[in-house]
C-alpha cells in the first residue's frame, strides 16, 4: 500500500502526478506545527520529485518544485528529536491504527499515531536552488 492510499483527498496528487505520486524520501522540511484543536500535526514538505506533465499554470510561470501540506488529524502520539534549519529527510507514512508517520533525517527524527492524514495545500513554486523546469 503507497502513502497516497492512505490520504483522504488523493485526487489533487493523482491528477498532478498522472497517478504516481513520487515516494517521500528526500523532502526538504519547512514547517511542521503542533495545535491542540483536533489535535494536529501539520507537514510543510517540498517533494524531491516534479511531475512528468505539470499544469499549464506551473509551465507557463516556470515552477520547479512541488510543495505539499499534509495534516494528520486526530492525532494520539507524537515524538519529535533534534532539531535543525535544513532538514531533508525521508517520510513513511503507514497504515497502524489509523495512520503512522516516521519523519527520518541524521539532524531530526518524527514520529506520530493519527487517526487521518489528508493534504491541505499542494502548489507549486520556483525554487532558485533547483534548476527551472522547462517544456
Amino acid at each position: 500500500m503507497s502513502w497516497i492510499d492512505l490520504v483522504t483527498n488523493p485526487q489533487g496528487l493523482r491528477e498532478v502526478f498522472n497517478q504516481n505520486p513520487p515516494l517521500l524520501n528526500g523532502v526538504s522540511l519547512h514547517e511542521l506545527v503542533v495545535d491542540r484543536e483536533g489535535p494536529t500535526l501539520q507537514l510543510k514538505l517540498d517533494l524531491p520529485a516534479y511531475p512528468a506533465n505539470p499544469p499549464a499554470k506551473w509551465i507557463r510561470c516556470g515552477f520547479n518544485t512541488v510543495q505539499i501540506r499534509l495534516l494528520f488529524g486526530g492525532v494520539s502520539d507524537l515524538r519529535l528529536v533534534g532539531i535543525s534549519t535544513e532538514v531533508v529527510a525521508d517520510v513513511d507514512i503507514k497504515a497502524g491504527d489509523g495512520v503512522v508517520l516516521e519523519l527520518r533525517s541524521p539532524s531530526m527524527f518524527v514520529s506520530a499515531s493519527a487517526a487521518s492524514v489528508t493534504v491541505s495545500k499542494l502548489e507549486a513554486y520556483v525554487d532558485g536552488r533547483r534548476e527551472v523546469v522547462s517544456e
